[in-house]
C-alpha cells in the first residue's frame, strides 16, 4: 500500500526543467503605441470602420451635413467634413488620447447612453494605424486649429482658416501594420463595405444630408429632405420601395416604426433586414426570427422577408457596450421587444390583401416591350421553345440558329400554331415554356421542310404556308399522365405509379443541358439590344462585379454602370422567356450566401443550378398534355433524373403491390 501511494506521488511530480531552458519572462507594461495598435485591431477592421466611427462622431456633434470623400476604396484617403459644433483648440490633443471623450462623466452614464459614440478610443485607434489630420473650428471662434498625427506622434497645433465644423483626413490606412493591410480586399469590395456603412447611417438618421464621393465621382447624395421611404428607394431600388407597408406600434415606452415589404418582394437571404434602436444599426438573431415568424405561411422555405424596423426604447433599458464595434446590443426586456416586433408586423400584414395577382403571360420580354412601345416590330426571343413551338418550328432548332450580331436585333417571322383548333385545359398558361431537347436523330422528320425565313434587319419576309408536321415525340396515351394541383405529374407505370415534381424535374433537365453546353463550348448567348440596368445595394454590386468572369462563362455579361447600378448585357438563350432580371436576382442571392469565395468549379456548378432553378416551371404552372408528354420524354434523356441539382427528389414511386396493400387487397 505504501509503495502504491509513493508511486502515485511520484506520478504527480513536475518534470524537471532542463538547465538550458529560458527563464519565465518578466511582466512589463506595453508601450502606448503597441496598446493603440491592439485597440485598433478590435475597432478598426477596414476603411468602412473608419468611416463609421468618424461619421458617428460628426452626428454626435450635431451636424446637419456630412461629406465623405474616398480614394482607392478608402485605403489611401478617407476625408469626413461636417458642420457640427467643432472642437476647442486646447482639446485637440485630447481627441487623440485613449479613453478621452465628451460623452461620459461617470460609470453610471454607461447605463443611459444616448449618443452614437461613448468609449473615446476610436480616433486614438485610427491615429495609431494611419496618418491623420484633424482640423476644427467652433462656430463661436473666428478661426480654427489643426493637429496632425503620424502613427500616434502628434505635431504642434497650428492655426487653420476654415468654415465652422470639423474636417478629418485619414491617409494610408494600415501603412505601419502591413499584416493588416494585406488582408484588405479589392477596391470594389472595400467601397462596397463603405457604401453599406453609409446606407445604415443614412437610414438611421433620416434628417441628415449625406454625400459620398469616390475618386472624385459622386456615389450617393442623400438630401435632408429625403424621407425614409425615399432613402430606401435610393439604396435598394424602386421594386422594394413600391412594395413597402408602413408599420407603427403606436406610442408607448417601447415603440416600433418603419417599413416592411410585401411577401412577393422576398429575398434568398436576410441582407435586406435592417434593425435600428434609437437610431443605431444593430444585428440581432432573435429579432430577425421575430420578423420571419410574422411572415410564417407567406414565404417559402429558404426565403426571407424584407424589413426596415426602427425601435425606440429608454436608454436605461438598453446596453450597447457589449461589442467592440457596437454592432450588438442587449435589451433589458428582450422577450417584450420580441413580442412587439412579431405582433406589430403580423397585425400589419393581416390588414393587407396579400393574394397575389397573376397577370396572363404575354410572351414578351422587357426588351420586346420596349421595342413595341418604340414603334418597332416585336422580336420573338431566340431560345428554347415550348412543345407546340417545337412542333411548328422544328425546321429551325434554337441551337442551329445563328447568334445575332452584338447590338442588333434578329427578327423571326411568326409561324401558325397547329394546335390552334385543339381544346386546351382551362387556367393560366405556363409562365415558362418547356424547352425543346438537344438535337436527336430519332426526332428528325423524314422530309425536311423549307426553313423559316430569318431577316437580318428589322423587316421580315412573308412566312411560308404552314404545313402539317408529325409530332417529334410520342403523345401520352389517354389516362396515363395527368397534372395534380398544377405542381405534380401522376404517371402510370407497368408496375405501379410515379408522382413527379414538375419543377424539380425541369430544373434537372435545364441544369444538364446548361452544363453540357458550357462543357462543349456551345452555350448560345443572346445580347440585349438595350443593356438592362439593375440597381443593387453597393455591397451586392461589388460581389457581382468580382464574379463577372464566372458569370460571363454562364452567358451573363455584367459591367459597372456607376454608383450601385450594374448593366446586364447578355443572358443565355437556354433560359427561355424567363425575364433576365429574375435569373440575375437569383444569382445575386446565391453570391450573398457565401461567406468566402468558392472555387471556380464549385461557383460554376452552383450558379448553373441556381439559374436552372429560376428558369424552370414552378408549382402552379398549368401544363398542356403536349407539354406534360414532352417533359416526360426529356426525363428519359436525362443523365440523372432522380434528383434536382440541389438534392431534392424529382419523383416518388408507388408500386402496385404497395397500393394493393394500402387498400387491403393483400
Amino acid at each position: 500500500m505504501r509503495a502504491a501511494a509513493s508511486a502515485r506521488q511520484l506520478s504527480f511530480r513536475p518534470r524537471p526543467v532542463p538547465a538550458d531552458s529560458r527563464l519565465m519572462p518578466r511582466i512589463h507594461q506595453l508601450p502606448s503605441h503597441v496598446v493603440t495598435k491592439i485597440a485598433a485591431g478590435e475597432v478598426i477592421e477596414r476603411p468602412s470602420s473608419v468611416v463609421k466611427e468618424l461619421v458617428e462622431n460628426a452626428i454626435d456633434a450635431g451636424s446637419t451635413r456630412i461629406d465623405i470623400d474616398l480614394e482607392a476604396g478608402g485605403t489611401e484617403l478617407i476625408r469626413v467634413a461636417d458642420d457640427g459644433c467643432g472642437i476647442e483648440p486646447d482639446d485637440l490633443p485630447l481627441a487623440f488620447a485613449q479613453h478621452a471623450t465628451s460623452k461620459l462623466r461617470s460609470a453610471d452614464d454607461l447605463f443611459a447612453i444616448d449618443t452614437m459614440g461613448f468609449r473615446g478610443e476610436a480616433l486614438a485607434s485610427i491615429a495609431g494605424v494611419g496618418k491623420v489630420t484633424l482640423q476644427s473650428r467652433p462656430p463661436a471662434l473666428a478661426s480654427g486649429s489643426e493637429l496632425r498625427s503620424d502613427g500616434g506622434d502628434l505635431s504642434p497645433i497650428r492655426p487653420w482658416n476654415g468654415s465652422p465644423g470639423t474636417r478629418i483626413e485619414v491617409r494610408h490606412l494600415f501603412y505601419n501594420v502591413p499584416v493588416r493591410k494585406k488582408f484588405l480586399k479589392s477596391v470594389a469590395t472595400e467601397l462596397g463595405h463603405v457604401c453599406e456603412t453609409v446606407t445604415r447611417l443614412a437610414l438611421g438618421n433620416p434628417t441628415l444630408h449625406l454625400v459620398l464621393r469616390h475618386n472624385g465621382k459622386l456615389v450617393y447624395e442623400v438630401p435632408a429632405s429625403a424621407g425614409l421611404a425615399d432613402r430606401i428607394g435610393l439604396f435598394f431600388g424602386g421594386e422594394v420601395r413600391d412594395a413597402l407597408y408602413e408599420v407603427d406600434s403606436g406610442p408607448g415606452r417601447q415603440r416600433l416604426v418603419g417599413f416592411i415589404a410585401d411577401p412577393k418582394c422576398d429575398r434568398g437571404n436576410a441582407k435586406l433586414q435592417y434593425l435600428f434602436v434609437n437610431g443605431r444599426w444593430f444585428r440581432d438573431r432573435s429579432l430577425g426570427h421575430a420578423l420571419q415568424e410574422s411572415y410564417r405561411g407567406l414565404l417559402m422555405t429558404g426565403r426571407y422577408a424584407v424589413g426596415f424596423l426602427f425601435l425606440t426604447v429608454p436608454p436605461d433599458s438598453l446596453d450597447v457596450n457589449v461589442h467592440p464595434t457596437k454592432a450588438e446590443v442587449r435589451f433589458q426586456e428582450n422577450s417584450l421587444i420580441y413580442s412587439l416586433v412579431r405582433a406589430t408586423v403580423k397585425n400589419r400584414l393581416l390588414r393587407e390583401n396579400l393574394v397575389p395577382h397573376i397577370a396572363p403571360p404575354t410572351g414578351e420580354t422587357d426588351i420586346e416591350r420596349r421595342e413595341a412601345g418604340d414603334g418597332r416590330q416585336e422580336t420573338p426571343e431566340p431560345g428554347l421553345f415550348s412543345p407546340r413551338q417545337a412542333i411548328a418550328e422544328r425546321t429551325v432548332a434554337p441551337w442551329e440558329m445563328p447568334a445575332p450580331a452584338p447590338w442588333r436585333a434578329e427578327v423571326v417571322a411568326p409561324v401558325a400554331d397547329p394546335f390552334a383548333g385543339l381544346v386546351r385545359p382551362t387556367g393560366p398558361a405556363p409562365r415558362l415554356p418547356i424547352p425543346s431537347p438537344e438535337p436527336l436523330p430519332q426526332l428528325e422528320p423524314e422530309a425536311e421542310p423549307e426553313p423559316v425565313p430569318v431577316s437580318s434587319g428589322l423587316t421580315t419576309t412573308a412566312p411560308p404556308e404552314p404545313t402539317a408536321t408529325p409530332a417529334p415525340f410520342p403523345l401520352p396515351a389517354p389516362g396515363t399522365a395527368l397534372q395534380v394541383h398544377d405542381a405534380y405529374l401522376v404517371l402510370e407505370t407497368p408496375d405501379g405509379m410515379l408522382v413527379i415534381d414538375q419543377h424539380a424535374l425541369h430544373e434537372r433537365i435545364l441544369f444538364e443541358q446548361f452544363r453540357r453546353r458550357i462543357r462543349e463550348g456551345k452555350l448560345e448567348v443572346q445580347r440585349l439590344l438595350i443593356p438592362e440596368p439593375i440597381d443593387l445595394p453597393a455591397e451586392q454590386a461589388a460581389l457581382v462585379l468580382e464574379a463577372a468572369d464566372a458569370l460571363r462563362e454562364l452567358g451573363l455579361e455584367v459591367s459597372d454602370f456607376g454608383g450601385n447600378t450594374v448593366l446586364l448585357s447578355s443572358y443565355p438563350t437556354l433560359l427561355g422567356r424567363r425575364p433576365a432580371h429574375e435569373i440575375f436576382q437569383g444569382v445575386v442571392d446565391y453570391l450573398l450566401t457565401k461567406e468566402r469565395p468558392p472555387t471556380r468549379d464549385a461557383l460554376l456548378h452552383d450558379l448553373t443550378a441556381t439559374m436552372a432553378c429560376k428558369a424552370a416551371v414552378k408549382a402552379g404552372d398549368r401544363l398542356t398534355p403536349e407539354e406534360i408528354s414532352y417533359l416526360l420524354h426529356l426525363r428519359q434523356l436525362a443523365e440523372d433524373s432522380h434528383h434536382c441539382p440541389h438534392g431534392r427528389p424529382t419523383s416518388l414511386r408507388f408500386t402496385r403491390q404497395e397500393l394493393d396493400k394500402q387498400f387491403g387487397r393483400i
